[in-house]
């Protein structure tokens, strides 16, 4: 059993975070009985670690890159620049679905094992 106060909003939030990257079913499985302070430390990790990983992706070299050195070198710059700066310009939070996937197989089980 958990031995953690959640208010209704945030089991809501967590039952969201994980049907985003898992199922509904489940995400059934988090509720305020089940949910615990390992699990919540898991579910906030998986969300910072997903979110970076997104902000990242595009900014890793392509093999073309790498057949022109100093044109791949600038273009890859360009691409970290442009990934770190986005969220900051357009004020949002866009997670890819290669770091979605890598990240949410990462935890599942982890987070899984935590239920009380």
């Amino acid at each position: 059993m958990s031995n953690i106060n959640l208010t209704e909003e945030e089991v809501a939030t967590v039952q969201a975070v994980i049907t985003a990257f898992y199922s509904e079913r489940i995400a059934s499985r988090f509720h305020a009985g089940s949910i615990t302070a390992e699990t919540l430390e898991l579910v906030a990790q998986l969300i910072t670690e997903t979110d970076e990983c997104s902000r990242w992706i595009d900014a890793v070299p392509n093999p073309k890159d790498l057949l022109a050195p100093a044109n791949g070198i600038r273009k890859w710059a360009i691409r970290v620049i442009r990934a770190a700066g986005e969220p900051f310009a357009h004020g949002s939070i866009k997670i890819s679905l290669t770091c979605k996937l890598t990240r949410g197989l990462q935890f599942r089980s982890l987070l899984e094992a935590s239920l009380g």
